[in-house]
């Protein structure tokens, strides 16, 4: 009989708790991420635009592309209110062995790098 009227306690208590407060907020920040060029893409051209999601708009974006070594691109990052967000322009050089990409995002807040995503196979069309 007891247990009934613990379990019974229980019940009471968060159904309280939960009509006072709410449920528990549920993150809706989306997670960074590059959106396009998707992995083992072919783009147009030597020159792309990388764009994505999740980053956070008081911060700002690096890129890197590896084709042989990484190399830091000194375009520009546009983060809008929503985390959305493009980088132009992205430089994909080389040939033969080297015309397989991997972009690099990373978002640097502070001075510090905070999280990097990467995508990988992205090819030069010839």
């Amino acid at each position: 009989m007891n247990a009934k009227i613990s379990l019974f306690m229980l019940t009471l208590l968060v159904s309280l708790h939960l009509s006072m407060f709410g449920p528990p907020a549920s993150s809706t920040t989306p997670e960074f991420r590059i959106t396009s060029p998707r992995a083992n893409s072919v783009v147009p051209s030597e020159v792309i635009e990388v764009s994505g999601a999740g980053a956070d708009p008081t911060g700002t974006i690096e890129i890197e592309v590896l084709t042989n070594n990484w190399y830091r691109q000194n375009g520009e990052a546009r983060i809008n209110a929503d985390g959305t967000w493009s980088f132009s322009p992205v430089h994909l050089e080389g040939q033969g062995t080297y015309n397989n990409h991997t972009l690099r995002a990373t978002i640097v807040k502070g001075g510090r790098r905070i999280k990097s995503v990467t995508v990988g196979g992205i090819v030069r069309k010839q």
